[in-house]
């Protein structure tokens, strides 16, 4: 809808330029009309793309982050260096757990904050480990349109610490989801060969939005919309 009026914009701006070469005769090219954007009461604050679009980088998070734990024990060797003289040399946390325990954490929190502000059933306690991740994440998708309606519900994270502001599931998710994925060295996406419905081949991941976006006319196309038009294509 939004692209469909840049667009038409556009044309209408090109439009314009000729009415004036032309001298000005008759009346100027109409305008398009601005769309109309309407918030219906009852429905989230967050679209039904970004609702998406959050449910996949949650599940994307849980299955990275059991890569990064199944990579070690969650320990590395001592050093001979910080041996106290008449004590055993013990075994430093390694940063892959360390960075596990941080991500545990905080979507454990914000699942503890969900909970109360839907009114739910407080979470079983217990250690923080990947059965209580996966849990969390399960919950957290099942009730993802409920979560996403409350207003102002955030998580304090270690992926803003720089500027200590809290953040909204959708771009926390998508945060963590883009920092696992260099852990683990996943090949990061880029370019795809696909064809714009505009008609350019500009589309390019972009990992802040968990979608490929058109550098032409600002399309978002979903990963299983890239591989549809991939597909088409080559047959």
């Amino acid at each position: 809808m939004w692209v469909a009026f840049l667009r038409a914009r556009e044309e209408h701006a090109d439009a314009v330029d000729k009415w004036v070469e032309e001298g000005c005769e008759g009346e100027p090219p109409p305008e398009p009309v601005e769309p109309v954007v309407r918030w219906w009461v009852g429905e989230p604050l967050v679209c039904g793309r970004c609702r998406a679009t959050t449910r996949r980088a949650l599940l994307e998070v849980d299955a990275l982050a059991a890569v990064v734990s199944a990579r070690g024990d969650g320990l590395r060797p001592a050093s001979r260096w910080s041996r106290v003289s008449g004590s055993r040399p013990r075994p430093a946390v390694s940063p892959d757990a360390e960075l596990l325990d941080v991500l545990v954490g905080e979507l454990l929190e914000f699942e503890d904050l969900a909970r109360e502000e839907l009114g739910c059933a407080p979470r079983v306690r217990g250690a923080r480990s990947g059965l209580a991740r996966s849990r969390s994440v399960g919950w957290l998708v099942e009730q993802l349109a409920g979560v996403l309606a409350v207003e102002g519900l955030s998580v304090v994270s270690a992926l803003r610490s720089a500027e200590g502001e809290p953040m909204g599931l959708v771009e926390w998710s998508l945060g963590w989801e883009e920092r696992l994925r260099a852990v683990v060295e996943d090949e990061p996406r880029g370019a795809s060969p696909a064809r714009c419905r505009c008609g350019e081949r500009s589309l390019r991941w972009d990992a802040r939005v968990g979608f490929f976006v058109c550098g032409t006319c600002g399309n978002h196309v979903s990963e299983v919309e890239e591989r549809g038009l991939v597909a088409e294509e080559a047959g």
